[in-house]
């Protein structure tokens, strides 16, 4: 038996890999800001846009349950917003959620030998990294927030090494899930988006069975990245100068939190 953390479990993709590991007879962890509805899944509350939070949550998970097998990184907030929303430790909430949280989850749990962390992001979207503005305030667009924070998990995925972990970014382009339909404010682009998910867009259970393939096939590399089945790592938004540069100024950030 194996041990998954999931974070952002309790709907859509995550939720879906839960049942497929739990249906395949996997102790399933699932972190997320609500109890699930899952039966046999560990349900552990917090608000990872919180440095404090994730570090609580990793001494509770290591403390009761010890080293893990794999972690999956679901959490996300794609509601549109006007406004940036600063969090009680001061950071910007899509940056603290959707790339800092995944930063150190990445880095300070404790994993068992052949595991894997599987980060859904964006991967195979090319845009350029402001690094004098990480967190996205200025001229603040949620939208806009949300595609940095996943250049940056392009670069935590490309400049991550801890021995007997392998990273696997993907993509699972458009999948009909109400969270993707809330990225947009203005009603005529939420209905061209439903009218998009309806001609193009994946079920839940299609991404699910994608990654299952995805893990199998990646087993042998110590990092890759996938749009749905293809592979994307050879782009170059995995920069591994950048990859370093990034690391050491979310290490100072992490310092002063």
């Amino acid at each position: 038996m194996k041990t998954l953390l999931i974070t952002g479990g309790t709907s859509g993709i995550g939720k879906g890999l839960a049942k497929y590991y739990l249906a395949t007879g996997n102790r399933v962890i699932i972190v997320s800001r609500n109890k699930g509805d899952l039966p046999n899944a560990i349900y552990l509350q917090a608000d990872l846009s919180l440095v404090s939070e994730n570090y609580r949550i990793i001494e509770n998970i290591q403390r009761t349950y010890g080293a893990i097998d794999g972690l999956i990184l679901c959490a996300v907030l794609q509601t549109s917003r006007k406004d940036a929303v600063i969090t009680q430790e001061g950071l910007e909430f899509t940056f603290a959620l959707q790339y800092l949280s995944r930063y150190i989850l990445s880095n300070r749990l404790a994993f068992n030998d052949d595991s894997f962390i599987l980060n859904v992001a964006t991967p195979g979207i090319y845009s350029p990294i402001n690094f004098d503005d990480l967190e996205y305030r200025r001229k603040f667009n949620s939208v806009k927030a949300n595609g940095n924070a996943n250049r940056l998990n392009d670069l935590l995925g490309a400049g991550f090494k801890r021995k007997g972990v392998r990273y696997i970014l993907y993509n699972p382009m458009a999948v009909r899930t109400s969270g993707a339909r809330s990225v947009f404010a203005n009603p005529l682009m939420r209905i061209f988006l439903r009218v998009v998910h309806r001609l193009v867009g994946h079920e839940v259970d299609e991404i699910v069975n994608s990654i299952v393939d995805v893990l199998k096939e990646s087993r042998s590399q110590s990092f890759s990245a996938y749009r749905l089945s293809k592979p994307v790592v050879s782009m170059k938004t995995f920069n591994s100068q950048k990859a370093k540069q990034l690391e050491g100024i979310t290490k100072k950030l992490l310092l002063n939190v």
